[in-house]
């Protein structure tokens, strides 16, 4: 029965100990990825468009990315690309809610989500019926009158 501290044995086993760590030293260190750093401003006057502008975290333009709206289960609906500016002016379809997320797309490891900045559907002054409405603007109309003395 040969020995498990056989010289010859310790030899190779060092050898290729040492071989696999000169490899690992010596080659070269793998690429890093610029993360996509994006911002979405909405456009005065225009409700459901916005603006976004999309950079590298060094700074160059993020451009030719691939922008997408994506819903809370993963269908993803196509807005356009980035132009060389890194910019890109989008409607928001009525369909869209803020469950949904801007994604900009410049390959593995240039990726970035954004909200979408929308009211929640049923939120605001008079969302829950019409009725809230007609009862609210009665209770104005009434305040109103009497602090006029009618």
């Amino acid at each position: 029965m040969e020995s498990l501290l056989n010289p010859r044995r310790s030899a190779l086993l060092l050898l290729a100990v040492a071989g696999g760590l000169t490899a690992a030293l010596l080659s070269p260190a793998p690429a890093s990825a610029h993360a996509i750093e994006s911002t979405l401003e909405r456009i005065a006057g225009l409700n459901r468009t916005f603006e976004l502008q999309s950079r590298f975290s060094t700074g160059l333009p993020a451009a030719g990315a691939q922008v997408s709206l994506v819903s809370p289960s993963g269908a993803s609906l196509a807005l356009g690309s980035t132009n060389a500016e890194g910019q890109l002016r989008f409607a928001v379809p009525d369909a869209v809610d803020p469950s949904w997320e801007v994604r900009v797309d410049q390959g593995p490891g240039h990726r970035d989500y954004l909200e979408v900045p929308l009211a929640a559907s049923g939120s605001g002054l008079f969302a829950a019926s019409g009725l809230s409405a007609v009862v609210l603007l009665g209770a104005v109309v009434v305040g109103f009158n009497r602090r006029l003395g009618r």
